[in-house]
């Protein structure tokens, strides 16, 4: 089921092309909306594998999520004069993937695993001309410092669900804010939409944004 840009309008600055996302993320389809991007959502069926079996770095493994379901959505898509967009999000410390948590134990043990730390969040993007078949692979990193969070701390945030759904079991512009010291790089990454690493990546392509 294809979804239109609610904030759709005529002088679109990449009208040329149909543009997708192959994502359902309401946070990346609210950044994509704030860039006036007339865009359509075709989520992605890609089931990514665990990282523990692909023997990829992190960085390998985002880019790989992130093009795999670009391949998927542009095969099947029926505009071919399309650019699909696919993105991958986790969160990376001492060479350990934290995607989404399973479970509240999963999301225990990764905010456990992360509190006072200094971690990286870093986001795979693949775009796809799906006229031509060309493919931009690349990625943004952005590193992220938890305070020390108390047990009590972190049993009422999990208590609260915000971990639910997010890559490494919080969202920055969530209750998860409230641990985070600082940030260095895009603010925006942290969100799962690398939105200067993204624009850059439509010019290689082609069909820049503005």
């Amino acid at each position: 089921m294809y979804s239109k840009n609610p904030h759709q309008k005529s002088d679109n600055p990449v009208s040329g092309k149909t543009i997708v996302l192959a994502s359902a993320s309401s946070r990346r389809i609210s950044l994509l909306q704030g860039l006036n991007v007339d865009f359509e959502v075709v989520p992605s069926s890609f089931d990514e594998p665990p990282f523990d079996e692909t023997k990829m770095t992190p960085k390998e493994y985002a880019i790989y999520n992130a093009t795999e379901k670009a391949r998927d959505v542009a095969a099947k898509f029926h505009d071919k004069n399309s650019i699909i967009i696919g993105m991958d999000t986790v969160g990376e410390y001492e060479g350990r993937v934290l995607g989404k948590p399973e479970d509240l134990n999963h999301a225990r043990e990764m905010i456990n695993f992360l509190n006072g730390t200094t971690h990286q969040v870093i986001t795979g993007i693949c775009l796809i001309d799906n006229a031509s078949g060309k493919e931009i692979q690349t990625f943004e990193s952005t590193k992220v410092t938890f305070t020390k969070m108390s047990d009590k701390e972190i049993e009422k945030y999990l208590e609260i669900g915000a971990w639910q759904g997010v890559a490494a079991g919080y969202a920055i512009q969530g209750v998860g804010s409230l641990f985070i010291e600082k940030i260095e790089g895009d603010y925006f990454n942290v969100v799962g939409f690398p939105i200067f690493r993204f624009a850059q990546a439509m010019k290689e392509i082609g069909v820049p944004i503005i």
